[in-house]
């Protein structure tokens, strides 16, 4: 594919070789102009408005444009989702510290409890056993109480020692009661203490879980970050593209129009010369009556009313609509492609003048050729992609002469030749004169 830069917009207005030109008042033929330039306006109005659908380039830029900004979007919203559940894991790390805190307290405040109940218990044991060895070491106070009743004390006395007695034993059964009662409490003390430790070790595992998942949100923040930054420098490059590109275009659109201008002043005034002489030329030869001249008359061309096909080839893309096979748009075909290799040459399809040679970003090097009057009206065959020219502008050629060679040059594919027919300024299917 070659030379794919240069503008579509060229080959839409340059086939307007003569849109909106003044016609000749000739006969029948003033209607079919005007109703030409009306098709042709119309075209070129179509033209202006896609100017940015005009090159592959454009095209291209736009669609990365496109893609940058879409690319853009969705790690702009990816990126908001892991900022997301940043937020969250952060709220739910600060929740499961709180509570930590909490439970470390609770759970110190348990083993400073259990640390006292088991002093406590611990003093309660030791008077216990103190007092059991000191009631083993006096022996059972109420046998002594009844042998001195028996050697002759105080009955009363008796009875005050066996009311002690008794009041000891209460006193000692009410601390064996405690003393179970506190290794009871104990027990609970301990299984909370137990719970507790149990509790701050989970949520320590789980607050470091979200420290964790904190860790890798963030990193993953920070990456997606730096990826949106690359996406912003990838999408403003792209507007660059685009924007430099459709400049291009607009340029072109210019520089195309001025073109055009100067093509439909002079196009206009071969038509109008051609037709004008054919006209004098009929009146004469009639004497002003109905005479012929429908095959010549002109000052240019040969007298066949019929064109020669210019190369010996197959039609690859004929007249019409279609889709550009680089651009994708559909556009009229304003001609007939001729599939023949590079440096083939290409021959008049009838004599004529060769009004002008050029390159055209569109047509590539392209030779127009007028072929004087047939059939009644002007015909002006183009010849375009060539790769280089056989003759030079204002030469007169006979039909079947060589006036150039195939090529590929301006917006092309490939080697072929594209090959126009205009009548009274306009372009028609050239199958219809070959």
């Amino acid at each position: 594919m070659t030379r794919l830069r240069k503008p579509l917009l060229a080959l839409a207005l340059s086939a307007m070789l003569v849109a909106g030109f003044s016609a000749p008042t000739f006969g029948g033929e003033k209607d079919d102009i005007k109703r030409e330039q009306r098709q042709n306006n119309k075209k070129l109005k179509d033209a202006k408005n896609e100017v940015q659908e005009s090159t592959k380039a454009a095209r291209d830029a736009k669609l990365a444009l496109i893609n940058a900004n879409t690319k853009l979007s969705a790690a702009q919203s990816e990126l908001g989702r892991t900022r997301g559940k940043l937020a969250v894991a952060q709220a739910e790390d600060a929740r499961l510290r709180a509570e930590l805190d909490k439970a470390e307290a609770e759970l110190s405040a348990a083993e400073a409890r259990l640390e006292k109940a088991e002093r406590e218990l611990k003093q309660s044991r030791g008077a216990v056993e103190s007092f059991a060895v000191e009631s083993v070491m006096a022996g059972d106070a109420g046998l002594k109480a009844f042998g001195d009743l028996l050697r002759g004390n105080d009955p009363g006395l008796f009875s005050e020692q066996m009311s002690a007695k008794t009041s000891i034993g209460d006193a000692q059964v009410a601390v064996m009661q405690e003393l179970a009662a506190s290794e009871v409490m104990l027990g609970i003390e301990r299984d909370q203490v137990e719970r507790l430790r149990d509790r701050v070790a989970d949520q320590k595992q789980q607050a470091e879980a979200v420290v964790v998942q904190m860790e890798a949100l963030t990193a993953q923040a920070q990456a997606q970050a730096a990826a949106v930054a690359k996406l912003v420098s990838a999408r403003a490059g792209a507007k660059r593209t685009a924007d430099a590109t459709l400049a291009d275009d607009q340029r072109m659109l210019a520089e195309q129009e001025a073109e055009r201008a100067r093509l439909e002043n002079q196009m206009a005034e071969i038509v109008r010369k051609e037709l004008e002489a054919a006209e004098r030329a009929r009146k004469k030869k009639g004497g002003g009556g109905g005479g012929g001249g429908d095959n010549g008359g002109g000052t240019t061309g040969d007298s066949g009313g019929a064109l020669n096909r210019p190369v010996s080839g197959p039609i690859t893309s004929p007249y019409g609509m279609r889709r550009h096979p680089i651009t994708g748009v559909y556009k009229l075909h304003d001609g007939t492609d001729f599939g023949v290799g590079c440096g083939v040459p290409i021959r008049a399809a009838a004599g004529g003048t060769i009004v002008s040679q050029y390159y055209n970003g569109g047509y590539g090097n392209r030779v127009i050729l007028n072929n004087g009057v047939k059939r009644g009206k002007s015909v002006i065959t183009t010849y375009n992609h060539l790769s280089r020219f056989a003759r030079s502008s204002g030469s007169k050629v006979k039909r079947g002469e060589v006036i150039g060679y195939v090529g590929s040059t301006g917006y092309s594919t490939g080697c072929h030749l594209h090959f126009m027919v205009l009548v009274n300024g306009g372009t028609t299917n050239p199958m219809n004169w070959l």
